[in-house]
């Protein structure tokens, strides 16, 4: 299927606009420990939130002032928001009260649920994960949404790589970064087609995650980007229009 991408934001350490993302090279992945500004976020909530849910944020804003109330949102994360979700299993093996406060933060759809409120969005939103697939999984959601008329469909990614004691089941190379597409219909006036297309196993899994993938491959200016996961082969084309 196909569909328009009318606009694109991502975040991660060192790299803030398009520009800096001209540099990026998936075999030296942004690390350490920036956090967005995610200046849109009342400061009371904005404390709260770990960078997982801040970047989130962040790259929503870039779409915030072409969204309408009926938009829906599309928001994914292979592994969710694991610092604070460890903090509080870790709270439960010492038999301590757990905060009501993390565990609102701690669920999948979190970050969601406060841009819905902040931007005041009516429209349904869905939280998904499914492994490592899910980057292309949520992009398959919007699609989905738009095949059943909505004008526009935000998707939002975001991910943290895995640390601490969940460090060893690591299967890919991941980075902090989340990435935020505004979507519209292939026939809308505006943005650049872009198809995405799913087949068997066809090669290697990558050793990179695929929104690593995506993001090297949106900013390269190539045409075409197929990556395979360790469930399918995703294949992304674009045609040379302008963005």
């Amino acid at each position: 299927m196909h569909a328009r991408v009318i606009q694109l934001s991502a975040w991660a350490p060192g790299f803030s606009r398009a520009h800096d993302w001209g540099c990026f090279n998936p075999n030296e992945l942004p690390s350490g420990n920036e956090k967005p500004p995610a200046k849109q976020v009342p400061a009371m909530t904005r404390r709260r939130l770990t960078r997982w849910g801040r970047q989130a944020l962040e790259v929503c804003e870039a779409a915030g002032e072409e969204l309408t109330p009926d938009t829906p949102v599309v928001f994914s994360s292979r592994h969710g928001d694991t610092a604070r979700t460890y903090k509080l299993l870790a709270a439960l093996a010492e038999g301590q009260p757990l905060s009501p406060n993390g565990f609102s933060l701690s669920v999948h759809n979190s970050a969601l649920g406060i841009f819905s409120i902040l931007r005041q969005i009516t429209a349904p939103g869905i939280a998904l994960a499914a492994g490592r697939d899910t980057f292309a999984a949520a992009w398959c959601e919007a699609l989905s949404w738009l095949d059943q008329g909505a004008p526009q469909v935000l998707l939002v990614h975001t991910d943290e790589p895995l640390q601490g004691v969940y460090r060893p089941f690591a299967d890919e190379q991941e980075m902090p970064a989340a990435v935020a597409l505004l979507l519209a219909p292939e026939q809308a006036d505006a943005g650049r087609r872009v198809s995405l297309r799913m087949q068997p196993v066809q090669q290697e899994p990558s050793e990179h995650s695929l929104m690593i993938s995506f993001l090297h491959w949106w900013y390269s200016g190539a045409e075409s980007l197929e990556v395979s996961t360790d469930q399918h082969t995703w294949q992304w084309r674009r045609d040379a229009d302008p963005v």
